[in-house]
């Protein structure tokens, strides 16, 4: 006859060990979702239809508008890889975000766009945002205001259908302003250049062109060291576009 040992647990006590750990799991599942950081982030935008033309850029006018987004949200929300990308960000606690609009761009893609300022630094970003994977994928500049007493770099953007094929592009035109010393009298200087980024699949591609000097005079910004002549074909020229402008201000430093 063999010995029975105490070692082996009945299979009526596995059953119900089973059963319990089966109970656990379901009632786990059945809790309530915890909202993700990014779905907290995104309530922050209002959903707003694009238009045929967005024109962003830099003006002597002084405007807040948007929600304010908390620091630690906005700044834990963010791939880091992405905020890496923002020059001039020397310290997030110190910073302003702000919500300014969101607009889809292609299927589960849209654009969250994103003011920051710090001290006299403007930022503009577009944050692209896939639905279908829940992510932040891609950032790009579209407006920025930064630099010193020795120089300084003005960005702004228009951003429409460039190319016809129904997809909105981007031109962003930068202008670099320096004082150089020559014999005790500054001599300023001022380069405008524009970049072209085309829309392909999911994200803005920065696409290489012929003619930069056609593309700045056809897409003008508003400039704070040129002639009132100057700017006054500025407005024309921005006037005749079927855009909605959105003007963004500096602080000027005394």
């Amino acid at each position: 006859m063999e010995k029975s040992t105490d070692t082996q647990m009945p299979k009526c006590r596995v059953q119900s060990i089973c059963f319990c750990f089966t109970v656990f799991l379901m009632l786990a599942n059945c809790r309530a979702p915890i909202p993700s950081p990014d779905a907290a982030l995104l309530a922050y935008f209002q959903a707003s239809p694009l238009g045929d033309t967005l024109h962003i850029e830099i003006s002597n006018e002084n405007p807040l508008a948007g929600d304010t987004i908390p620091n630690r949200l906005f700044f834990t929300s963010i791939p880091p890889a992405l905020l890496a990308q923002i020059d001039y960000l020397a310290d997030a606690t110190q910073a302003t975000v702000l919500s300014r609009k969101k607009f889809s761009l292609d299927g589960n893609i849209s654009a969250y766009w994103v003011e920051i300022r710090q001290f006299w630094f403007q930022h503009h970003s577009l944050f692209l945002y896939d639905a279908s994977k829940r992510l932040f994928t891609e950032r790009i500049t579209v407006a920025e205001w930064y630099g010193g007493d020795g120089g300084q770099v003005l960005t702004g953007s228009w951003i429409f259908d460039y190319n016809g094929d129904g997809k909105k592009d981007i031109v962003r035109r930068e202008i670099q302003h320096s004082m150089i010393p020559n014999d005790g009298e500054p001599l300023e200087q001022i380069y405008e250049s524009a970049s072209l980024f085309l829309w392909k699949k999911d994200h803005f591609k920065d696409t290489p062109f012929q003619d930069t000097a056609a593309l700045v005079r056809r897409f003008p910004i508003r400039s704070f060291w040129c002639s009132q002549d100057q700017q006054r074909m500025i407005s024309a020229i921005s006037n005749v576009a079927p855009s909605r402008s959105f003007v963004i201000s500096p602080t000027r430093v005394s």
